[in-house]
């Protein structure tokens, strides 16, 4: 059977075939959108786990759910996080704040899914709900000669209009580009250290993460081989440039070896299953999230530090939000009506300028140079995180409202 042809016009183009961008397509298409998706597929990892995983919340999961995703995700592959313990201090295992999914009455604070399950059951669904993928990149919009409708030229110098374009193309997104959109962007004084490790004491299904002088330590749970003692966990380390060159000249046993005295012990033995790879830092944010016939989500539109965990769902909550905008009785409409594009944007002003405030502000507080504050201060900003820090562990309330926020 001849495969059917590719479309030169669609309702919705949707730019980016990066989880966020696959779930967008999914989700308008269940809306009652015809879609077509731009792009090319992500390169692969050559990795037996791949060294990018994400911490998939509740929220997240309702959306993956709702567009028939999540039960395709290999269950083998992902480990819940029942517990998160946060430390105020490297080499610490004391004063901890002990965040529990039992106290946020969720079933889980979220599930770490590694990028390729995750994008490979995106891609699955796609492929059985039919819908249209140009495997070509952007070129170039135009918005201006028609305002009924968007043109985009692809590298192939295919044509392809659309009533709206949806910029799911990340940071360097083509999109918000061509859109006239402007992007703000602001280096951190880190790299992103990834790795995975074995670890001689099982993981517990918690999250465990460190602030001090040397950055931010995540160690994220990852699923245990059956017949395999002692667990396995993610690192993610937000290291001061120095010290993530000396972490990534370091030999297996050297890296094991730190990883083990900056985590306290509380894992025993920990000896590295991958190698180490490195990512820049960066804080980004779009002038708008919605321009003429276009509308961003993901890292298109807003770019944060991944202290948190929380990048890929902030993602997520745009797709979800852009689907409730245009589902229902507002599918019959044009899909990119300013109107309807602005419902959007609003939509999402609150919960992205919430957490870009909550990163970068912890960012600043445990950031190692100093993060801006002047050195007679320094003193006095330690003691009031110290001082928030014990108020924070001591309150059942205030812990089920950063659980209530942690699971959007």
């Amino acid at each position: 059977m001849a495969a059917n042809p590719l479309p030169s016009r669609t309702e919705v183009a949707v730019v980016g075939r990066g989880p966020v961008g696959l779930a967008t397509a999914l989700a308008l298409s269940r809306a009652g959108l015809p879609v077509t998706v731009i792009g090319a597929p992500l390169p692969p990892d050559d990795e037996p786990w791949d060294l990018r995983v994400y911490a998939l919340s509740p929220a997240t999961r309702d959306l993956l759910d709702g567009i028939g995703v999540w039960h395709a995700l290999n269950a083998a592959r992902m480990a819940p996080v029942y517990d998160m313990r946060v430390h105020p201090a490297f080499g610490s295992t004391q004063r901890e704040l002990h965040l529990s999914a039992y106290e946020g009455r969720v079933d889980a604070l979220a599930w770490i899914a590694e990028q390729r399950n995750l994008v490979g059951a995106l891609e699955q669904a796609l492929r059985f709900a039919g819908l249209p993928v140009i495997d070509d990149r952007l070129a170039g919009l135009d918005t201006r000669s028609d305002t009924q409708v968007a043109e985009l030229q692809l590298a192939s110098g295919r044509r392809l209009k659309a009533r709206l374009v949806v910029g799911a193309d990340g940071a360097a997104s083509r999109v918000r580009e061509a859109a006239g959109l402007q992007w703000s962007l602001r280096d951190y004084p880190q790299r992103a250290l990834v790795a995975h490790f074995h670890t001689e004491q099982p993981h517990r299904d918690a999250a465990c993460q460190w602030f001090g002088r040397d950055g931010i330590l995540a160690l994220l749970p990852l699923p245990s081989p059956a017949d395999e003692a002692g667990g396995r966990v993610s690192m993610v380390w937000s290291a001061p440039p120095e010290l993530a060159d000396h972490l990534q000249a370091m030999s297996a046993a050297e890296l094991g070896e730190r990883i083990e005295a900056a985590s306290g012990g509380i894992f025993g033995k920990v000896t590295p299953i991958s190698r180490v790879a490195a990512f820049p830092l960066r804080l980004g944010r779009a002038s708008a999230m919605t321009a003429a016939r276009v509308a961003l989500v993901g890292d298109a539109a807003h770019l944060l530090h991944p202290l948190a965990g929380q990048g890929m769902n902030l993602g997520f909550g745009d797709v979800t939000a852009l689907a409730d905008t245009l589902r229902g009785p507002q599918a019959a409409r044009d899909p990119g009506e300013r109107l309807l594009l602005r419902r959007y944007e609003r939509a999402r002003a609150e919960p992205v300028a919430a957490m870009r405030l909550v990163t970068d502000g912890l960012q600043r507080l445990f950031d190692p140079t100093g993060g801006g504050v002047p050195g007679p201060l320094r003193p006095a900003i330690d003691s009031a995180v110290a001082f928030g820090w014990q108020a924070v562990a001591r309150s059942g309330w205030l812990k089920r409202q950063l659980v209530a926020q942690a699971i959007r």
